[in-house]
């Protein structure tokens, strides 16, 4: 950024925020707005501001809404406060943007394929059953994308994901706590929190326990580790207290390449401190936990109980795809257009979402739209490993760390999303721009490791003389 345009955006930023306090007190005196919303418009104005300067604060005002976004209630129209507070986010980020004149983001294929999900988003809306629910829904992806471009641009530090992780850890313990009060209380039949959903909680639980684990790895011995090893017994019990069958199959799989990525790191001591809390914990869960785990293999088999739901909510999405395999039935749609599709008695699932991501894109916006979302995933999945492969070939621990995690993290939601509806969640696209991140530093970081090996390179003066002349000389 130019020294001009350093000098001319501070008074900007104060010229606009007299212009809107002006208008905001127009409409308290002579439009009679009422003061309640004067003063929300108030503190959002300055909350705008203070983001705008301190974009990485926003990071973690936006990680605090994937927990509290229900706590405050619908509000007008559907759109909770929670919704405002994270829209006041991304626009105080395209705010800095604007002003620094700088996104911090590379242009690769992640980002060509996103913007190109968002153009077939609209290309699938002008054929949708119902074009109202199609425009709130590619407009809510549009949201969803800034906000992935937003954290991989952010976050372009090893110790700003290291913060980042740290945040969703907490958060995450807090929101397990409430919920195994609740439950212990009498207040829930299952382990919901303050996300309200069992499901929604056990996978931002899995995806905690990944990330305590490998910022295990990363933080030296003392208080940090001291409290991620307390903070681990914990969310495993509210996992299990959520009797989510989808969340302990998911474990089952990424605790295992958690555990690898341990041991490989020399964490002997963590792994058998986990193994013992286990079993300690195998002899206070409630029988209903036993029961609902001993319930995974039957329902599957023979197709009964939630699992039977779900294979007929994918038999209807499989005909939305058959009968408009390129456009689908317009982005958000499922709902919508179900009664077009369903036969006999499917019609009682009526209101009920595909629970199944990649058949549900698919089927909102056609083959091509799922096609184009799994390449989000194939890329942002790539970038993380990118960050993986630079780590270990630089002896740097924390970046090969810190891409693991983003894998690992991303593997829990798409795997969740085979029985579950993923694609608008923000975690999601968090990750997505977490692990682009993860792929910019290892970039960086191979970037600046180039110059520093060739500096170490061995030069021969033209004076003295080759190996291969002083070989000969010996003979």
């Amino acid at each position: 950024m130019s020294a001009f345009g350093r000098s001319l955006s501070k008074p900007l930023l104060v010229l606009g925020g007299m212009t809107y306090f002006a208008v905001l007190f127009i409409q308290l005196v002579w439009w009679h707005v009422p003061p309640e919303t004067v003063l929300a418009l108030t503190i959002g104005g300055i909350g705008l501001v203070v983001l705008s300067l301190r974009p990485f604060l926003g990071i973690h005002v936006f990680i605090m809404t994937l927990f509290l976004e229900n706590v405050l209630g619908v509000g007008v129209r559907g759109v909770s406060p929670m919704k405002i507070i994270g829209a006041v986010v991304l626009a105080s980020w395209l705010l800095n943007v604007a002003l620094a004149r700088r996104t911090g983001i590379r242009f690769d294929r992640f980002v060509l394929v996103v913007g190109l999900f968002l153009a077939w988003c609209g290309v699938s809306l002008l054929y949708a059953v119902d074009t109202s629910i199609a425009v709130n829904q590619t407009f809510s992806y549009l949201q969803l994308a800034l906000a992935a471009l937003m954290f991989s641009s952010v976050v372009n530090t090893p110790e700003r994901a290291r913060s980042v992780y740290w945040s969703f850890v907490v958060w995450t313990t807090l929101n397990t706590l409430v919920a195994m009060g609740m439950y212990y209380l009498g207040l829930t039949r299952k382990a919901v929190g303050l996300v309200g959903n069992t499901n929604g909680l056990a996978s931002l639980i899995d995806v905690a326990i990944i990330c305590a684990y490998l910022l295990h790895q990363m933080v030296r011995p003392g208080l940090g580790r001291i409290l991620l090893s307390a903070v681990l017994p914990v969310l495993f019990l509210g996992l299990a207290l959520t009797f989510s069958r989808a969340g302990l199959i998911i474990l089952a799989v990424t605790v295992l390449l958690v555990w690898y990525n341990v041991a490989r790191q020399r964490g002997f001591l963590l792994l058998i401190g986990s193994i013992s809390m286990i079993c300690v914990l195998a002899y206070v869960l409630p029988n209903a936990f036993w029961k609902r785990a001993e319930s995974i293999v039957p329902a599957i088999q023979r197709q009964q109980d939630t699992f039977g739901t779900r294979v007929r909510l994918w038999r209807v999405a499989l005909r939305m795809i058959e009968d408009r395999p390129v456009v689908g039935v317009g982005p958000g749609n499922f709902v919508a257009a179900y009664p077009r599709y369903a036969r006999g008695g499917d019609q009682r699932l009526q209101n009920l979402p595909p629970h199944n991501t990649y058949v549900g894109v698919s089927a909102e916006t056609g083959l091509v739209g799922g096609t184009l979302f799994v390449l989000i995933i194939a890329f942002s999945l790539m970038r993380a490993h990118r960050a993986v492969s630079a780590g270990r070939a630089t002896a740097r621990s924390d970046l090969e760390t810190l891409g693991v995690a983003a894998e690992v993290s991303l593997l829990v939601f798409l795997i969740g999303g085979l029985s579950g509806d993923s694609e608008g969640l923000k975690c999601v696209w968090m990750f997505f721009g977490l692990a682009v991140a993860a792929g910019q530093m290892a970039e960086r970081l191979v970037a600046q490791e180039r110059p520093a090996a060739a500096d170490r390179m061995p030069i021969a003066s033209a004076g003295s003389p080759t190996p291969w002349a002083l070989a000969r000389h010996h003979e």
